[in-house]
């Protein structure tokens, strides 16, 4: 059997004697069985079934419940690093979340099955404090108001603190705080020290939670006039420090922290801390050199060498407040070096990056320092900013690059033949390297061939590390990428150099800070870029970074331009704004008059006066928001009114080149490609019927050819068969003057082969 002084309770002050089972169980063994105390046996059968059914619930449900409770009290205690004054609970450890499940499951069969037992009120509290730690608020406080209906004496003013904190939690502030002064006033008045401090860290917590920073410096100030142990006064002391602070009232700071150090008796944990924001407040009254040599004697007093790595982290952030940022850097560098794995060295880091983007402006090292803050132990808040500040850097390098790019391809359209000297130059480029890559290839392979005959000749010990080979050529080319020639327009190319300009201007100006860079983005806009779409908001930014100068006349200058040349882009307002302009002004538009007038015309079905309407609107204020809508409405009014399908999908068209990102356009997309397609299947049928008309014309002209060279071959052969007959006339007149019977037989002779002759030519004619 052990008895221990039970700890101190933030809820209750009580002594508790801790018996483990075993040591009650033999306890009661012995009582029942001693011939000597055998009458206890006959008392306990006295006392009836109350004293029974107590016993049995204690050592079946109720003690298993408490020492559940107890341990996850326990656990929640060790684990807890919240702030005093924190509002939000913190996330128990998972073998308390375990040990209340325990609580839960024993004290809910408690209030089922044992109601006429004493541990039914103990049951409701438990069971309030377990399902709030869980965060089941609304659960938590039905169980709290059941046992306020219950009038426990011993458990009221401890109850009631508890429905106030579950009130709070639950966001119901107003009955939350009235419970909480209802607790205040009876605690104080019953001198419940420990209920009274708890029902004013869970009001301060409150007020700090809603920023109600100079009501809560009032409470705390309350409170220090209450009775309170002298390390919690001194730590209350060190927060109102803290808020005077955060309130920029360094003078009442100083103080606050001096008497932690001076008058009160802290822990050495919140005297450090004191200490610490003591020279830090100071330094904000101008007590720089005061402040350092305070840090540096804290440096050098080895009782704070766990804390070196804060003392040193403040050291140099005066430094790099005197202006010295280099060797600000160097000792950010120290510390993040000499003492990894802690949060110190996770702000250091973040220092580092800060000090080389804002006083080097060496970008690209900059994010690489900011990605690698996410792997330390670093606080949220600088994690969250390292990670913010890597994808602007992010964002500048590819508007850089892409700013780049595009200038190279649009040097390619307007000069051919300046692509074509860019693609040789990266040829040749190629070439060298590639033969750079051979002979360096030819070297390893003969150098492997040395090392294995090497080992083959001696013994080797060990295993050799292998490391992947990588072939590295660096030269100093102006091609060291391949050229490309850009498949869009000049036009389109100048937009795109134009809106990255445009993006990369706005993101050195209020992003990065660097004005310098933001006027030469804005400048070339406006000087080599007329006449885009960001005209008018590039002069608008470009006032913004004069007023930043106080050169307020340049700025106006700008501004007066915007507001009367491009009134109907909404940047114009914005610059009647920073004219001065009344805003009642601004809500006269006359393209929004003329576009209601078209309307009118719309629905008294007056559609070619419409048209002209909108049409004009487009014509004469093309930048202004009611462009596109005007386009559309011409198409719309050809589509379904005039049911003109053609037309509507040229003024569609005209809308899809013109505005391709306005709702309008995708609106009439998919019709538009559907029309498209339509057309070019009726083309395409057209251009079927017109080729075989030509094939057939081409056909009948063959055919006719045919026939005259027919007709020209029979002509040919009468011809010749006409010739050959006369000479035969002739040599037979001459043969009859010789014999005229022997010229007759020649003539009978001869007639039947001038036919056979004749014959046998038009057969090879056919």
């Amino acid at each position: 059997m052990q008895f221990v002084f039970g700890q101190k309770n933030p809820d209750r002050k009580r002594f508790k004697i801790h018996l483990s089972k075993t040591d009650k169980m033999e306890f009661l063994k012995e009582k029942i069985l001693h011939p000597r105390t055998g009458v206890f046996i006959l008392l306990l059968f006295i006392a009836g079934c109350s004293m029974w059914g107590n016993f049995t619930t204690y050592f079946n449900r109720y003690y298993n419940a408490e020492k559940a409770f107890e341990e996850a009290m326990d656990e929640i205690q060790l684990s807890q690093n919240r702030e005093l004054f924190a509002f939000k609970e913190d996330k128990i450890p998972a073998k308390a979340k375990k040990n209340f499940d325990v609580v839960i499951k024993n004290c809910s069969k408690i209030l089922q099955f044992d109601q006429d037992t004493k541990y039914v009120n103990e049951s409701i509290y438990m069971l309030g404090k377990a399902f709030y730690y869980k965060g089941q608020y609304n659960k938590a406080l039905r169980k709290f108001q059941e046992l306020d209906g219950l009038n426990d004496e011993d458990l009221m003013l401890e109850n009631r603190l508890w429905i106030a904190k579950s009130e709070m939690q639950m966001r119901n502030f107003t009955a939350g705080l009235q419970h909480l002064n209802q607790v205040k006033e009876i605690a104080i008045a019953e001198d419940e020290e420990d209920i009274v401090f708890e029902a004013y860290r869970t009001e301060i917590s409150y007020l700090i939670y809603k920023e109600n920073y100079s009501k809560a410096v009032q409470i705390i100030n309350e409170l220090l006039q209450q009775s309170l142990p002298d390390e919690t006064h001194a730590e209350v002391t060190y927060e109102l420090g803290l808020l005077y602070v955060t309130l920029n009232d360094y003078e009442n700071a100083v103080a606050a922290f001096q008497r932690v150090v001076d008058e009160g008796s802290p822990s050495f944990d919140i005297e450090f801390k004191s200490r610490l924001e003591y020279a830090k407040a100071i330094k904000h009254l101008d007590r720089v050199d005061e402040a350092l040599a305070l840090l540096q004697e804290m440096r050098d007093d080895t009782k704070y060498r766990e804390y070196w790595g804060k003392i040193d982290l403040e050291i140099a952030q005066i430094h790099l407040d005197k202006d010295e940022p280099k060797l600000a850097l160097e000792l950010f560098t120290t510390i993040d070096t000499a003492y990894k794995k802690t949060e110190s060295a996770g702000i250091a880091a973040f220092m580092r990056a800060d000090i080389v983007e804002h006083y080097y402006a060496d970008f690209d090292s900059a994010k690489i320092l900011y990605d690698k803050i996410n792997s330390k132990l670093a606080p949220d808040e600088f994690k969250i900013e390292a990670r913010k500040k890597s994808g602007i850097l992010k964002r500048r390098k590819e508007y850089t690059n892409r700013i780049i790019s595009s200038k190279k391809e649009e040097v390619y359209l307007i000069d051919t033949l300046q692509f074509q000297k860019d693609s040789l130059a990266y040829a040749a480029y190629e070439a060298r390297r590639d033969s750079a890559e051979q002979v360096d290839r030819r070297i390893r392979a003969s150098q492997g061939a040395s090392q294995r005959t090497n080992t083959k000749r001696g013994k080797t010990t060990g295993k050799r590390r292998t490391q992947k080979y990588k072939f590295v050529y660096e030269e100093d080319s102006l091609f060291t990428y391949k050229p490309k020639m850009p498949k869009i327009t000049i036009d389109s190319m100048r937009t795109s150099i134009v809106k990255n300009e445009y993006e990369l201007g706005n993101l050195y100006f209020t992003d990065l800070n660097v004005l310098d860079s933001a006027y030469h983005y804005y400048t070339d806009i406006l000087e080599n870029y007329p006449n885009t779409n960001y005209q008018a908001r590039t002069m608008y930014a470009l006032g913004s970074y004069y007023l930043t100068l106080d050169e307020n006349e340049k700025a106006d200058s700008l501004f007066r331009e915007v507001y009367d040349n491009y009134k109907e882009d909404p940047i114009a307002k914005a610059a009647a704004v920073r004219l001065g302009i009344d805003a009642a002004t601004l809500d006269s538009d006359p393209v929004k008059d003329k576009y209601v007038q078209g309307e009118s015309k719309l629905d008294n079905e007056e559609y070619f006066d419409a048209i002209d309407d909108f049409f004009s609107i487009y014509k004469e204020y093309p930048k202004s928001q009611y462009a596109p809508k005007a386009l559309y409405t011409i198409g719309w009014i050809y589509e379904n009114k005039l049911f003109d399908s053609g037309f509507a999908a040229d003024y569609y068209d005209t809308l899809q080149t013109h505005y391709p990102r306005t709702e309008y356009a995708r609106s009439v997309y998919n019709k538009l490609k559907f029309y498209r397609r339509r057309m070019k299947a009726i083309q395409d049928s057209i251009a079927q019927v017109q080729k075989a008309i030509e094939d057939s014309l081409k056909l009948i002209a063959q055919q006719d050819s045919l026939a005259k060279r027919d007709s020209l071959s029979q002509q040919d052969s009468l011809s010749q068969q006409d010739s050959l007959a006369t000479q035969i006339d002739s040599s037979a007149a001459s043969a009859i003057k010789a014999d005229s019977s022997a010229v007759k037989m020649d003539s009978s002779a001869v007639k039947p082969q001038v036919q056979d002759s004749t014959a046998n030519e038009q057969s090879d004619q056919k």
